[in-house]
């Protein structure tokens, strides 16, 4: 695993941690300053770096870590949920259309790995598009089924976490269990029309871009 702080923006300050092959899925720990409150999204992997890193936070500057927050339940996104679960005190938060992807993640994994996983055991889930807060500072819930049917991105203002959504210049794959590449053509434009230029975009796999950048593109795509 690697792990480098994305940043600041505004109240918000960003970690991401890239997790080892065969996934180098991106978790990302969202601090909000004032408060040092903590969201974990998307623990795919490495449990005990995870870990390390907001433990050294709650060391270093007060951190207080709240909930972990699932954009979706694939086992390279859930993969480190129970232990981190476990070790910092906090649940797991889904959409509620996400629970049959959750529920099936062992047998994906096995498919795609060979072995099982364990899965969240403090699952909490919403319904529609909720906002959240994170230290007092609103986090909007954009729904963005596609990819699977529970998908959902974490708007912070500055920047999105859009999960397997949507990729730098690329989108997620729609060929597994509860995929659609209408719903998911349909998720991207709308997610995109509701965002300003400069936000940044941060994704399951890969680099970040702007959403200036991501229109332009899927302009050219869809």
């Amino acid at each position: 695993m690697t792990i480098h702080a994305a940043g600041d923006f505004g109240d918000f300050s960003l970690t991401i941690a890239v997790s080892s092959p065969p996934w180098y899925q991106n978790c990302y720990i969202v601090r909000h300053k004032p408060s040092g409150e903590i969201a974990i999204v998307d623990p795919g992997g490495d449990a005990e770096q995870i870990i390390a890193e907001v433990k050294a936070q709650q060391d270093k500057l007060g951190a207080k870590p709240v909930d972990i927050w699932l954009t979706h339940g694939h086992p390279d996104h859930i993969g480190a949920a129970r232990a981190v679960e476990q070790a910092l005190g906090v649940r797991t938060i889904a959409h509620s259309e996400e629970k049959p992807v959750i529920d099936r993640a062992s047998e994906l994994n096995r498919a795609f790995t060979g072995e099982g996983q364990d899965g969240p055991t403090h699952l909490h889930l919403f319904e529609g598009e909720p906002d959240f807060t994170l230290g007092g500072a609103t986090v909007k819930t954009i729904f963005t089924p596609g990819h699977t049917p529970g998908g959902v991105c974490f708007d912070f203002g500055g920047f999105v976490i859009t999960g397997d959504t949507l990729f730098r210049q690329g989108v997620g794959r729609t060929d597994l269990p509860g995929g659609s590449e209408a719903k998911l053509w349909d998720s991207i434009t709308r997610l995109l029309s509701k965002l300003g230029d400069e936000a940044r975009l941060y994704s399951g796999h890969g680099p970040d871009w702007s959403v200036a950048e991501a229109r332009r593109w899927w302009r050219m795509m869809a």
